[in-house]
């Protein structure tokens, strides 16, 4: 009855409901880190040394979004538009280090919690300081993983600490994951993307007490430091295990800016972050295969997407799109997005809607019959998902609170940078074999830029001087926007 309940409510444009909180879904809402855009097999421009097959079953199960945004192209800014819904340049945070995530924010557990979910999180979380940087601040019940922007992918435990020092590691974000606000839980020769997975298979087994759960499954793959491999796919990949950092022979900012930024190139990087991507969508394939075990695939929510575009320092794709994590051309905010709902929703289909992972918030309390939260700027996608001709937004803005903004509208992109933007990475390339080999930094210059991205999307012909009253009209809609919001106000770092 609930699945014709629901058809019938898309239909009608309503909210979907539940007599009872446990009659409502459960909901797994996975995001992922730095993800190429095109690192998933399903897309019509995925390399050919790309293959996903979990990813694509989740996509063959719901709908994807294919012009879904972030609203920062970086982790901390982005990761809080998603939770609240909301641009988080609202209260100042632009970028790293900046604005954290407010008490007074409501963020999507706080919300179903009061419409009776329990709630967890596992994995990143990457708060951005301030007073209220921790996950059980914003409405989640329990918490396992870490608070910082990354986390070593193997060593995981109290002697991994005692072998380095705690200053070191706590550079190498090397050491036990966390529990709760301060409990510490070590993990001995165990691949984090497996300790991740293993935690939300036990959580997902729980008999609970009768209320449905939201899991925020925050996996660190494919974030740095990928060379950093799972054993099990090294072998697969050919390609042996990089050797790891040693403090009596380089300083940890030295070694992670020559690996972890490109200061050198590594021939096998690009496997390496394959590597990582192949255990991370094996850990999908098995949350899938957990729900259909346990025939709770009819009964739970999953969405997915990434924090932000992939980045080139761990060797990602980005297809067409230009730029990539850091920038705000395409490549570095946008992102994959699929809802899926077996039997609820409709499956195997894509739509083409101006998106953005604030609509997440909203879309989640429509399709649990949740009571909604005023004051969004995402939107409820239940009408896109639907009906592929419905409107999703007017327009989407983008602003690193330095020097760049940008506006999609439509087909367009109106882009502003006040000064040239020259990466800090030198790029790479990929030779015939699949070695990466070093190409020259990507250089953005100063200016004003417009761009018909159905067409254009490597953003490669300015059409500023063919169409200055749209010009003039984004710009307006940009300024409109910025007066709404609040200059970047920094915050106190994690410790």
């Amino acid at each position: 009855m609930r699945k014709l309940i629901l058809i019938g409510a898309m239909t009608l444009g309503l909210i979907v409901s539940f007599s009872r909180a446990s009659d409502r879904p459960n909901i797994i809402n996975i995001v992922v880190d730095d993800l190429g855009f095109a690192d998933m097999s399903f897309k019509s421009f995925a390399p050919e040394d790309v293959s996903t097959p979990g990813i694509d079953r989740l996509r063959s199960l719901g709908i994807h979004f294919d012009n879904a945004y972030a609203t920062a192209p970086v982790c901390s800014p982005a990761r809080a538009g998603l939770i609240t819904g909301r641009y988080q340049q609202r209260w100042g945070n632009y970028w790293f280090s900046e604005g954290g995530l407010p008490h007074r924010e409501v963020t999507i557990p706080e919300a179903l919690r009061t419409n009776g979910y329990r709630t967890m999180m596992i994995g990143k979380s990457h708060h951005n300081g301030g007073e209220a940087y921790h996950p059980l601040d914003h409405g989640f019940d329990e918490f396992l993983g870490f608070i910082h922007h990354t986390h070593d992918y193997l060593r995981l435990s109290e002697k991994d600490v005692e072998k380095y020092g705690e200053k070191n590691a706590r550079q190498a974000t090397i050491g036990p994951l966390t529990r709760g606000r301060d409990e510490k839980v070590s993990y001995e020769d165990e691949y984090i993307t497996d300790v991740l997975t293993d935690a939300a298979v036990e959580y997902m087994g729980r008999e609970g007490d009768g209320r449905p759960y939201y899991l925020r499954l925050n996996y660190n793959a494919v974030h740095h430091p990928t060379y950093v491999g799972d054993p099990k796919q090294l072998e697969k990949f050919g390609i042996e295990q990089f050797p790891f950092w040693d403090p009596e022979e380089m300083a940890w900012k030295k070694w992670h800016k020559k690996w972890g930024w490109l200061g050198e190139v590594d021939p096998d990087g690009r496997l390496r972050y394959l590597a990582a991507l192949a255990s991370l969508d094996e850990a999908i394939s098995r949350i899938l295969d957990t729900l259909e075990s346990k025939g709770e695939l009819e009964n739970t929510i999953i969405v997915f997407s990434s924090d932000n575009g992939g980045t080139i320092n761990t060797y990602s794709d980005n297809g067409p799109y230009s730029g990539f994590k850091y920038t705000l051309q395409e490549g570095g905010v946008r992102t994959p997005l699929i809802f899926a709902w077996k039997g609820n929703l409709p499956q195997d289909v894509t739509r083409s809607q101006l998106v953005s992972t604030m609509d997440i918030f909203p879309t989640l309390l429509a399709l649990s019959g949740s009571s909604q939260i005023g004051d969004r700027d995402g939107i409820s996608l239940l009408e896109c998902i639907e009906n592929p001709k419905a409107s999703g937004h007017e327009k989407l803005v983008f602003d690193d609170g330095q020097s760049s903004w940008a506006v999609r509208y439509g087909k367009w992109r109106l882009a502003y940078r006040e000064k040239p933007k020259k990466s800090e990475l030198d790029s790479f390339r990929l030779t015939e074999d699949g070695k990466a080999v070093r190409s020259d930094p990507v250089l953005f210059p100063e200016g004003t830029f417009l761009y018909d991205i159905e067409v254009d999307p490597a953003e490669s012909v300015n059409l500023v001087d063919q169409h200055p009253e749209l010009v003039e009209k984004l710009t307006k809609l940009y300024r409109g926007w910025k007066k709404e919001m609040s200059p970047p106000v920094k915050t106190a770092p994690i410790r």
